[in-house]
């Protein structure tokens, strides 16, 4: 049996023990539980700051690109707003230039179609003149005692027939002749064969001068009548040719005024289509350039939200982490505490028991050997 000094001392010691391996664990368990946090402390700023620098640096590489983006826009726009105007000015330019040669060609084919008419004219003046003349000859021929307008008379008969004294003598020398022949020269019968030739004779010969007469006369005021005509005529196709060169150069004009003011129309209107389109694509540009650059903004901004939000929950993780891990080391430290504790109660109730073990045997009688020398064998 073991002495009770022997027991006594190996309860102090597996005490001491237990309290003494307690503590080493609850000082383990306090380091590393302190290591963890202070890890966790060191390491959270690091992650917030670089959290925020990233944050930071997005949004300005975005507010970069977003400026960026609407001064091209604004470059672009004011470009186009340029080429419109341009191009509108050079259909313009173009349109006067256009106008004014249509206008010189009109003004060329007018003078043109004059000198031709004029080359005409001068052509036909020959025939209006002897048409003037012969017009004026008709006139004065019709006027009483003109030529066209003088009886026929005896004086006109002598002149028409030159001839009729000799042959009127000589038919009266054959009627005398052959009266002669006859025996009956101056007789009656004689005179009343001449009296009857002359009549006869002179009846004819009136008949014919008239005839002829009047078919002079006919013939004259047919010829100066159609020279009158030809030259009315002539007349007429000269004031045709005027006429005609006159209302075809108006008409060149009109037709060259109103193309100059079609290209000048559609020129402007050119330009107008040109200059509303250019502020159509520059209102464009500007509208895609400020929602490029509102969408970068936005997606920076979340972007540097969600990196410190992300930075958040990480130091947030480890701060919870640290400190579930030094809540553990607490608990493991509590619980070493309360195993040493258990483990000297243990060993202190090994003490108690075989001292108890001890006084029942004196009680009962027993020797003095339980008290023997603890260091002693056996």
């Amino acid at each position: 049996m073991p002495s009770v000094i022997t027991s006594i001392i190996g309860g102090i010691q597996g005490a001491s023990a237990s309290h003494n391996a307690a503590n080493a664990l609850q000082t383990g368990y306090n380091a590393a539980g302190q290591t963890v946090s202070n890890a966790a402390a060191a390491a959270n700023p690091g992650i917030t700051s670089a959290a925020s620098t990233q944050a930071n640096n997005v949004l300005n590489a975005g507010a970069t690109a977003g400026s960026n983006v609407l001064a091209a826009a604004n470059t672009g726009a004011a470009n186009a707003l340029t080429a419109a105007n341009t191009g509108g000015g050079n259909a313009t330019t173009a349109a006067a230039t256009g106008a004014g040669n249509a206008t010189t060609a009109a003004n060329t084919a007018g003078a043109n179609a004059t000198t031709a008419a004029n080359t005409g004219i001068a052509g036909l003046s020959p025939y209006m003149a002897n048409g003037s003349a012969a017009s004026n000859a008709l006139s004065a021929g019709l006027q009483p005692g003109g030529a066209f307008n003088t009886p026929f008379t005896a004086a006109t008969m002598a002149s028409m027939s030159p001839g009729y004294q000799f042959q009127l003598a000589q038919g009266q020398q054959g009627v005398q002749r052959a009266a002669a022949a006859a025996g009956l020269s101056g007789s009656g019968g004689t005179m009343k064969a001449l009296d009857a030739y002359n009549q006869n004779f002179a009846s004819t010969a009136y008949n014919n001068a008239f005839n002829q007469y009047t078919t002079q006369q006919q013939n004259l005021f047919n010829n100066t009548n159609s020279l009158a005509q030809q030259g009315q005529l002539a007349s007429t196709t000269a004031a045709g040719l005027g006429a005609n060169a006159a209302q075809y150069g108006g008409t060149a004009g009109i037709n060259a005024a109103q193309f100059g003011a079609g290209l000048n129309t559609n020129a402007a209107q050119f330009g107008a289509n040109l200059l509303a389109q250019g502020t159509q694509f520059g209102a464009g540009l500007n509208a895609n350039a400020a929602q490029y650059a509102g969408n970068t903004g936005v997606g920076t901004a979340e972007y540097g939200a969600g990196l410190n939000y992300g930075a958040a929950t990480t130091t947030a993780q480890n701060s919870l982490a640290a400190a579930n891990y030094l809540a553990n080391t607490q608990v493991g430290a509590g619980q070493a505490v309360a195993q040493g504790d258990i483990g000297a109660a243990n060993a202190w109730n090994g003490t108690l028991g075989t001292v108890g073990t001890a006084g029942n045997i004196l009680a009962t009688g027993g020797g003095l050997s339980m008290f023997s020398n603890p260091f002693a064998s056996g």
